[in-house]
């Protein structure tokens, strides 16, 4: 455990320059009174959405016996079994999320994990004054991969309603306001300060780019409602957060409203959001990776795996490539390619910068539609485990027991001692290293007197049937 330096109380013996208690309080007043201000503009605009939903199953319809109790007996005991009858059985279920109404006509932007599924929508609006009332809502669009959806008031009207801000304006250290219905409990204001802009986030299956992070209390119940700034401007839909106990760490994520804007008009009109697809899975690349492939400069993916059939497979492209441009733009990480393919148009053609074996080339891929995530994992390469049964012979090598399978070189063991444990594991099959391919045990030990662990190594392994590239510097 690291031990923190003693801190200590130094004399006062300099001069602070402190402002006046006028002063301070003028200051922390008006502050204040931009809080209540956004609060009061905000607040009537802001709605709680309980998404209600059908399930159903099977219960057992009740027996009924006639006669007395001998002869239920003797029926009982003596009788044929009767087969117990099943009857279909409906119920509901409901949960609440949040929305901003963005529209006069009663257009409410929220989450689309807020709605989804749902079989029926109650939009419930509440003035500062006054009783709220609970109304139908219709979903008119929803984005999956975005994670937002437009709902529509059914009941006809002019309603209170938020203007959209500009996002990327935001800085780091901004005030920011959250309104929603945490826990059910409408209305709720909390406030913080924009905390970081994350380029990219994985969050249970989907991948958000440009997250606003926020210490403004965000809890279940605040998703689809927007994140604020000082002038009431929507700069953000509140989504997710990062907590251990489920409650707010002061680590909350919204997603920017310029992204949302850039489909706005489509969720609004109920068209279908297309988006171009590549059919690669990626990964960032790290110095050693750099410097072991021959790269230089601070742009490059990987790519980790290409899918079967996919625009990618088709163009020719590999495993092991590193995507360097992308339509003339240069691309530092994987959200950075996902956002600029995802905002290019289907059916079109698209250059790509590609640097393979030390060589930069262009290649030229016609983009596919995004498919939906069952398809995508229907083409994702199977990776078999039947190279882990029969062993050829085998070596040792810093530590690592190897040996020889029918495609690779697997690892058998790693020592506790040595270097490479923690970073080879049990079962790991070496498939090529430093971008030399890998296909026996002969492959591996030509490639030894070339491997410095002090100079770093990059290997190329399938690890429980998923593709990987790890480096390793020591």
């Amino acid at each position: 455990m690291k031990k923190w330096g003693r801190f200590l109380v130094l004399p006062c013996l300099a001069i602070i320059n402190v402002p006046s208690v006028h002063a301070v309080s003028s200051t922390v007043l008006s502050l204040q009174e931009s809080f209540v201000a956004v609060a009061e503009k905000a607040k009537p605009a802001v709605v709680n959405i309980t998404a209600i939903h059908e399930e159903q199953g099977y219960v057992r319809s009740p027996q009924f016996f006639f006669g007395d109790p001998e002869d239920f007996l003797q029926q009982y005991f003596h009788g044929a079994p009767q087969r117990p009858q099943l009857r279909p059985y409906h119920w509901k279920t409901q949960g609440t999320g949040s929305g901003v109404i963005i529209d006069p006509k009663g257009l409410v932007l929220t989450n689309e994990h807020v709605i989804r599924g749902a079989s029926e929508i109650k939009i419930t609006i509440t003035p500062l004054k006054g009783k709220g009332k609970t109304l139908i809502g219709k979903v008119v669009g929803k984005d999956f991969n975005l994670d937002l959806a437009v709902v529509k008031i059914q009941t006809p009207g002019t309603y209170p309603y938020l203007k959209l801000g500009d996002s990327s304006k935001i800085r780091v250290g901004e005030w920011a306001m959250a309104i929603g219905s945490p826990f059910e409990l409408e209305q709720t204001v909390t406030v913080g300060v924009i905390s970081a802009i994350r380029q990219s986030l994985l969050i249970e299956g989907r991948r958000y780019n440009n997250l606003l992070q926020t210490d403004a209390a965000i809890n279940r119940g605040n998703s689809g409602g927007p994140l604020l700034n000082l002038d009431g401007e929507i700069i953000g839909i509140n989504t997710a957060i990062f907590s251990p106990s489920g409650s707010s760490a002061g680590i909350g994520f919204a997603i920017s409203i310029n992204e949302a804007k850039e489909v706005l008009e489509d969720l609004s009109t109920g068209k279908t959001i297309r988006r171009g697809w590549l059919g690669l899975e990626l990964a960032p690349l790290d110095e050693v990776m750099r410097r072991k492939f021959g790269l230089s400069g601070s742009e490059g993916v990987i790519v980790n795996a290409v899918l079967e059939n996919g625009p990618a497979s088709k163009a020719g492209l590999r495993r092991g490539d590193v995507l360097l441009e992308f339509n003339g733009v240069p691309i530092q990480t994987p959200g950075d390619l996902v956002q600029q393919v995802s905002h290019t148009s289907p059916g079109k053609k698209v250059p790509l910068t590609v640097f393979r074996y030390g060589k930069r080339k262009e290649v030229e891929v016609l983009l596919g539609e995004r498919p939906s995530d069952a398809e995508r994992e229907h083409s994702r390469p199977s990776l078999s485990k039947e190279n882990q049964i029969e062993d050829r012979a085998s070596f040792s090598w810093e530590g690592v027991e190897l040996a020889e399978v029918k495609k690779g070189v697997l690892v058998k063991r790693v020592n506790h001692n040595s270097k490479l444990y923690g970073y080879l594991l049990e079962n790991d099959l070496i498939q090529g290293v430093n971008q030399a391919q890998v296909s026996n045990l002969q492959d591996f030990k030509r490639l030894v007197p070339q491997l410095k662990l002090e100079e770093g190594i990059v290997f190329d392994i399938i690890r429980e049937g998923q593709s990987m590239y790890i480096s390793v510097q020591i």
